[in-house]
């Protein structure tokens, strides 16, 4: 009986964990195959973003081909915003050049983009409910930056 009771606890307990729990299946397009690199995807909460050590979820997978899907299993119900850049020097930063302009590709959830800067999270803010998939497609985009 002792068993049963504990079998029952058990499963309640798992019951109630997964209940807040979503998923997010990011789907990234224009990667740039000439210099594979990595693909660094962070997914933020409103208060953390866009500081790169605070993101809530966050996967570094090497570039395979020219568009990726990328799971995020077991988030937590809430809303985030998602950061991706194609680190193709693999330094494991957005590169950028002197003014601060990136010369990797990058991109955020909604593909929105700031005009100086990364864009205001509520522009890139997605929604993760409990027992369901978000499914999120971001083109990155290249800055192409001529000093004249």
């Amino acid at each position: 009986m002792k068993n049963v009771l504990y079998f029952f606890l058990t499963m309640m307990l798992f019951s109630f964990t997964s209940e807040k729990e979503g998923k997010i299946i990011v789907n990234i397009s224009g990667l740039d195959l000439t210099k594979k690199g990595n693909v660094v995807i962070g997914i933020f909460k409103k208060e953390n973003f866009p500081i790169e050590s605070k993101s809530s979820y966050s996967k570094i997978i090497p570039v395979t081909e020219s568009k990726m899907e990328v799971i995020f299993p077991n988030v937590d119900a809430d809303q985030y915003g998602i950061a991706i850049f194609q680190d193709k020097d693999k330094s494991g930063k957005l590169s950028t050049n002197i003014i601060g302009i990136p010369n990797e590709p990058f991109g955020f959830s909604n593909n929105k983009f700031g005009t100086f800067g990364p864009p205001e999270f509520n522009e890139i803010a997605i929604k993760v409910s409990s027992n369901s998939s978000t499914e999120v497609n971001i083109k990155l985009k290249y800055v192409s930056f001529l000093p004249f």
